[in-house]
């Protein structure tokens, strides 16, 4: 294997091996944001909850001014009932009137039982009230951290993707314009442009080789590209056995 061979499919694999990493924290940057906006969709979530619980609780309330009318009602109506007793005219006219007003007042005191069950239920509307303003603080104050933290591992990450474009930069300036067009079209297609050969298969789209490809590869005179996949092949002997 030549010694220009050599050194080109060693500046190949250093740019693959960069490309590697950068596609690795470019996937971490690019998940920041989504995991962001399902925490802060969870936080608004909470606050919807929150809001509908306040309206529920209204409703609630509501409903107990319309009970409080109705045992007014039931109230005045008992009261007039009792002053239509005295002008009763027969006995039997006098005994309807105290059936009705029995009547009345055993409805006033079913209304005042509901009255009573309806302050329990908000009672407890008042509760689900405050435990839902736990949950909406709970989230905002769980998002606004990992929101801290998402921005610092961002920072974190655009540090090193700095350090790796530079250093990108470096190894292509040192590679021919021909051999990083073929690399770049393999890699836009596959993720990697260079991939070694095993057994005479390629490794990256696991094709056998032609026995002429794996005589030029074994030559080490000429750069040999993969007829299926397209990306350059080396074999990783040859690499180890010749002198860097």
């Amino acid at each position: 294997m030549t010694s220009d061979l050599i050194q080109q499919t060693l500046q190949l694999l250093d740019l693959a091996g960069v490309d590697e990493q950068r596609a690795e924290i470019l996937t971490l940057t690019e998940g920041v944001p989504r995991i962001l906006k399902s925490r802060k969709r969870a936080s608004a979530d909470a606050a919807a909850a929150l809001e509908a619980t306040r309206e529920k609780v209204k409703g609630f309330q509501a409903h107990l001014k319309t009970l409080e009318l109705e045992l007014a009602a039931k109230e005045e109506a008992i009261h007039k009932a009792n002053g239509n007793l005295l002008n009763a005219n027969t006995n039997q006219e006098y005994t309807l009137m105290q059936s009705e007003i029995a009547r009345k007042k055993e409805e006033k005191g079913q209304a005042e039982e509901e009255i009573l069950k309806q302050f329990d239920v908000i009672q407890q509307g008042a509760q689900m009230i405050k435990d839902a303003e736990a949950r909406v603080a709970e989230a905002a104050e769980e998002y606004r951290g990992f929101e801290e933290r998402a921005q610092n591992e961002l920072a974190s990450h655009q540090g090193e993707l700095d350090v790796l474009d530079a250093k990108r930069v470096n190894i292509r300036r040192a590679i021919k314009g021909d051999v990083l067009t073929i690399y770049d079209r393999a890699a836009s297609a596959h993720g990697t442009g260079v991939c070694p050969v095993e057994s005479d298969i390629c490794q990256g789209c696991f094709s056998k080789l032609t026995p002429n490809d794996c005589s030029r590869l074994a030559a080490g005179r000429e750069l040999v590209i993969c007829r299926t996949c397209q990306r350059i092949l080396y074999l990783p002997q040859a690499l180890q056995a010749s002198p860097h």
